[in-house]
């Protein structure tokens, strides 16, 4: 059994699904044991086992195949393969890919265990922004009540002056249908504007 390390380097090679993405390209070309590591911050290390026999023509297609794709958002600066004779041994790739479903695990209880602090901080990031707008749409309430209130106000004035209105016309529909009674017509007003001169309004000559 001889093992394989190649060695992704870039700017971007973490967080990316890069070891699933690895992992898919082995068992598509056949390997049984592999092991992938994160390395440092800039790294990912793959390593391959295979029988001797075979390892040569199926470790170059692997290697060419990884050095021409890579997951949509990484940035890779190099690609490089050379023989392992390191201490880390390599799984059954059904193992490693238990291993790696339990670290996601894992790592997801921790992002879920940190959740409520999160959202703490940023609701109270918001808090002061949210208390604002509050205040400005208790205002615009406080606004809207007055205008109301003044529009009743003017309703009512509005509703009074109708009121008398439609009193003068019925008056004034009752001097209309009584023509014996026009010659009194000024006098009447007269009086009702200013009592003290209805004296000096005289009937019209005939």
């Amino acid at each position: 059994m001889v093992s394989t390390k190649i060695t992704i380097h870039g700017e971007k090679v973490q967080q990316v699904g890069y070891r699933l993405f690895l992992l898919e390209k082995a068992l598509e070309s056949g390997f049984e044991r592999i092991y992938i590591k994160n390395l440092d911050a800039d790294k990912v290390v793959i390593l391959l086992s295979d029988k001797e026999e075979e390892e040569e023509e199926r470790i170059n297609s692997f290697y060419q195949v990884v050095s021409k794709e890579r997951p949509k958002d990484a940035l890779v600066k190099d690609v490089k393969s050379e023989p392992y004779e390191g201490k880390i041994p390599t799984l059954p790739i059904d193992r490693y890919l238990q291993y790696l479903n339990l670290e996601q695990l894992i790592k997801g209880r921790e992002d879920i265990a940190a959740l409520p602090a999160l959202v703490g901080y940023a609701v109270k990031a918001v808090a002061p922004s949210i208390e604002g707008i509050d205040g400005k749409i208790n205002n615009a309430i406080g606004r809207f009540d007055v205008f109301s209130q003044s529009a009743t106000r003017m309703d009512g004035k509005l509703t009074n002056i109708e009121a008398q209105l439609k009193s003068i016309d019925t008056k004034m529909d009752k001097l209309a249908t009584t023509p014996d009674k026009l010659d009194e017509l000024p006098g009447k007003i007269a009086e009702a504007l200013n009592p003290a001169t209805s004296d000096k309004i005289t009937k019209p000559d005939h």
